[in-house]
């Protein structure tokens, strides 16, 4: 199956303009009296097809949940019928078969993907994240056939041992090659990103990462990591850059995404699906502290449009992030993103 157009000329600039600038123009169509009657569907879901991971990443909270809730994978009757409500919504934008797991451990994945291709009949991007584990001739083969849009592989690292500290669990060696393959692989609808999550262990190294993927062509995303709405408990210990060693121009950066983006936009512009149905309404909520119904009762419309997410969203457009218990201790609006 063939990319549109659109999706195999995109580059950084236009992926952040896409991303950004559509939860800006999600946030700009609330109304606290008729809440979201100018987007009454999300224009980016994410979802998860498989409740597993095989790494134990230094920012992450998989190893911390993954006895607290059951694994399991979504039934493939759910599956087709979130697909099925998708198809017929001109809202969404992007859709994202990946959430809180590592998406290629579902050995089904690329079939659903060009299923979804196929249903939505190309207007909706797919987007996948992964830790790069498996990039082998086969998967690709299965990318390539899929119709995926968008293939973004987190490193977090240059180095063996910078990586060894944050990918835990994972081969350096095995996923450069990997990542060797699939940029050296014939790919022409497929866009592939490499990502970095800045905390305090790679820091040294992001502008070093910078440069080294630019020479090599392969536009980079720099985030920096958060608390997963206050699931990492020693966030600050070991993982938080401190105040003092952030530049300048990324404090103004940050000063001018605020003033930009106003209020968080995830409950304005997302909607996050756990392989068993439950909705979440923030995508960094691991430990399930706000669920907001499930997809095997409710269609995600009347879940999208119920009245905790109107509440939640009048909270959170007046910034009151103590009123969900999900955005209560994240740590994005305390450091001023929000």
């Amino acid at each position: 199956m063939e990319a549109t157009p659109k999706i195999k000329k995109m580059g950084k600039l236009r992926y952040q303009w896409r991303l950004y600038g559509k939860m800006r123009w999600a946030n700009k169509q609330y109304s606290p009296s008729r809440d979201m009657a100018k987007l009454p569907f999300p224009m980016g879901i994410q979802l998860q097809t498989v409740n597993a991971c095989q790494a134990a990443c230094k920012m992450c909270p998989y190893p911390v949940f993954k006895d607290v809730f059951p694994s399991g994978r979504m039934e493939v009757g759910l599956f087709d019928k979130i697909t099925d409500e998708i198809a017929e919504r001109p809202e969404v934008d992007t859709f994202v078969p990946m959430l809180q797991n590592e998406p290629f451990l579902d050995p089904h994945i690329f079939d659903k993907i060009r299923n979804f291709k196929e249903k939505t009949k190309g207007k909706v991007t797919v987007e996948l994240v992964t830790n790069g584990a498996f990039l082998d001739d086969r998967n690709i083969a299965k990318i390539k056939q899929s119709g995926l849009d968008v293939l973004d592989v987190s490193l977090d690292a240059i180095s063996p041992e910078v990586y060894k500290k944050v990918r835990v669990g994972l081969d350096y060696d095995r996923v450069m090659a990997g990542v060797d393959r699939v940029l050296n692989a014939d790919l022409p609808g497929t866009r592939v990103f490499v990502r970095l999550i800045r905390l305090k262990d790679n820091m040294p190294q992001v502008d070093a990462f910078r440069r080294k993927w630019a020479a090599r062509g392969v536009p980079v995303f720099v985030y920096t990591a958060n608390n997963r709405t206050g699931a990492m408990e020693e966030f600050d210990r070991d993982m938080r850059v401190p105040e003092r060693d952030l530049s300048w121009t990324y404090k103004a950066g940050r000063y001018a995404f605020r003033k930009w983006m106003g209020h968080c936009p995830i409950p304005f512009s997302t909607a996050n699906i756990l392989h068993n149905g439950d909705v979440l309404m923030c995508v960094h909520d691991w430990a399930r502290k706000e669920i907001i119904g499930n997809v095997k009762t409710h269609t995600l419309a009347e879940l999208w449009n119920g009245e905790r997410m109107r509440a939640i969203r009048r909270a959170v457009s007046q910034r009151q992030y103590d009123k969900s218990p999900a955005c209560r201790d994240c740590s994005l609006w305390k450091d001023g993103w929000f």
